[in-house]
């Protein structure tokens, strides 16, 4: 079974649209810690967001350059109650052309989340997202 934290975390991400984003901020705030680190690495670079708020900070930067097209799905690939990273997966819009597209298909990336715990609160999280050149593509 997957870190109950962590599955909030996603199931929070439905009241975006449910309930509007205020809502989404709230619930999903009393998942963190308030120190929680916050590190988004992609093709614009590598960036630390600090403290809750921080969290939400970096969100909306990576959403204005990538954005989930359509239904995603993820794919927990280490589960642990300290530690637990997930693959995402699914097709994703970009603001930027990579690779002559503004469009990135699920084997065209490779998209992760990290998360680090402590007493039931996330304190860091990583996300990491690579494209693959078009010859390169993962099968």
């Amino acid at each position: 079974m997957s870190n109950e934290v962590v599955r909030q975390f996603f199931k929070n991400y439905l009241l975006i649209r449910e309930e509007g984003f205020d809502s989404f901020i709230r619930e999903q705030s009393k998942l963190f810690s308030p120190d929680l680190i916050t590190i988004a690495s992609d093709t614009r670079g590598t960036f630390t967001y600090y403290g809750i708020e921080g969290f939400f900070e970096g969100m909306v930067a990576w959403s204005k350059y990538f954005f989930v097209s359509g239904q995603s799905f993820h794919e927990y690939l280490e589960k642990a109650p300290t530690h637990v990273l997930v693959r995402m997966h699914g097709e994703l819009k970009l603001l930027e052309p990579i690779h002559g597209t503004n469009v990135s298909k699920e084997d065209q990336h490779d998209w992760t989340q990290e998360f680090e715990l402590s007493g039931n609160l996330i304190t860091k999280v990583t996300v990491r997202l690579s494209f693959q050149s078009p010859d390169k593509s993962r099968s």
